[in-house]
């Protein structure tokens, strides 16, 4: 498998200590060669819901407010699928595969004890733990390890997938309700950390992959594309078509990221119809195809991406949605914590309802911040790497409630 170079700066969010507790379960297991026998498919109503949950980048420590989200939102949701997108655990200072083993548990433990189906796929932070001079490991031997650890829930639909640049590319099949058929498709990408000086992308050989999965699909549904989500971490460049650009500051803009739209200030357009831009999101620094192979195909209806802890946008790009899950975890950056719902529907399968689940409105409180820096990022229970920001911070985590959305908006697809 292919490896990227690891951009020289990793972001401050996640550089942190951890507190040691004691590690009771195996150390390591041996990745699962075998597919979860669990089976997808629509319930006898004809829906299908799926709960995704971004960037609860955790450790061997876990929040109480995280673990709550994840509890109150499967007891309230009852999904039938959990997608973890990325960054589920922290490349906290001193992990170790132990401690990094115990991290995993902690956040699919909840999920396991309901039985309830769970994917995942990886970020830029997950592997960085192990990926150190006391480790050793390189970031395939990290990813590969970590997905050990997921295999050992018997709900647990990972995969490696085939030989290609990253780990974790496959794809989930949903049958209709009687389980006869597979009528809807669910892509999971590995959009790998870091590429020359930002963040990754989907790489050529991973998109070949998805043609040519996505025309054996279509072959096998009749000729007809079958219709699919996808899901990865990073966003595609292409969310930034959802926003209105400025040369200069203005009230309700953001400012861009990374080099190709950092020279301007973004807001929400009227493509956007549920959620904002509460930071400008961070694809890759340089154009690629990924989204065009989405049009090509005709199958993607939409895609949802993580990385953006803050962010709930929703909008429609040459009729394909972008969403954005906001993060569910504290020990990083966010003023805007939750999850998302996304609710497919047996007799018309190109429309889907989605809900954005605020973290206030899950755990039944607001969660005050205790400590703010110059960034605006609030920090739960951690000491900082010296040379950063000294000192100990022992509150929790900053949530802005202003422009949040929490309505379900019901898409229907624009004719062309």
């Amino acid at each position: 498998m292919k490896l990227f170079k690891k951009a020289a700066a990793i972001l401050f969010s996640c550089t942190m200590l951890a507190a040691a507790v004691p590690f009771t379960a195996a150390a390591e297991t041996k990745q699962s060669t075998e597919v979860s026998k669990m089976e997808l498919k629509f319930d006898t109503n004809g829906e299908f819901k799926i709960l995704l949950l971004a960037d609860t980048q955790d450790t061997d420590e876990p929040q109480k407010e995280m673990l709550e989200i994840i509890n109150n939102t499967l007891d309230s949701e009852n999904p039938d699928l959990v997608i973890f997108l990325g960054d589920n655990t922290c490349s906290f200072a001193g992990a170790t595969k132990e401690k990094t083993a115990t991290a995993i548990r902690k956040i699919i433990e909840p999920v396991a004890e309901k039985n309830v189906p769970f994917a995942m796929v990886y970020g830029n932070h997950d592997h960085e733990g192990l990926c150190n001079e006391k480790n050793k490991m390189t970031e395939e031997e990290a990813k590969e390890f970590m997905l050990s650890v997921y295999q050992e829930f018997p709900n647990c639909l990972a995969i490696e997938g085939e030989e290609l640049t990253g780990v974790g590319t496959y794809n989930l099949l949903i049958k209709d309700s009687k389980g006869k058929k597979d009528i809807f498709n669910l892509w999971l990408m590995d959009s790998n950390p870091y590429y020359e000086n930002g963040y990754g992308f989907v790489q050529p050989d991973q998109q070949e992959w998805y043609i040519n999965t996505s025309n054996k699909l279509k072959k096998a549904n009749g000729g007809t594309p079958l219709p699919s989500l996808l899901f990865q971490h990073i966003a595609v460049p292409e969310v930034y078509q959802l926003a209105d650009s400025s040369d200069s500051p203005k009230s309700g803009y953001v400012h861009g990221n990374t080099a190709m739209f950092r020279d301007k200030y973004w807001k929400a357009s009227s493509k956007v119809i549920q959620g904002s831009f509460q930071e400008g999101p961070c694809p890759a620094d340089v154009q690629h195809d990924q989204f065009n192979t989405w049009k090509q195909q005709g199958d993607v209806i939409g895609a949802f991406f993580g990385h953006d802890h803050p962010n709930d946008y929703l909008g429609v790009v040459d009729g394909i949605y972008l969403g954005a899950v906001p993060a569910a975890g504290y020990y990083s950056y966010g003023w805007n914590h939750g999850a998302r719902t996304v609710t497919l529907h047996e007799n018309d399968l190109k429309n889907f309802d989605t809900e954005i689940l605020r973290a206030d409105d899950i755990l039944g409180y607001k969660v005050k911040p205790a400590y703010k820096d110059k960034h605006g990022y609030a920090e739960y229970k951690y000491k900082f790497l010296p040379g950063v920001i000294g000192g100990s911070v022992g509150a929790v985590a900053l949530i802005a409630a202003a422009g949040i959305i929490t309505a379900v908006v019901k898409k229907k697809k624009k004719s062309k």
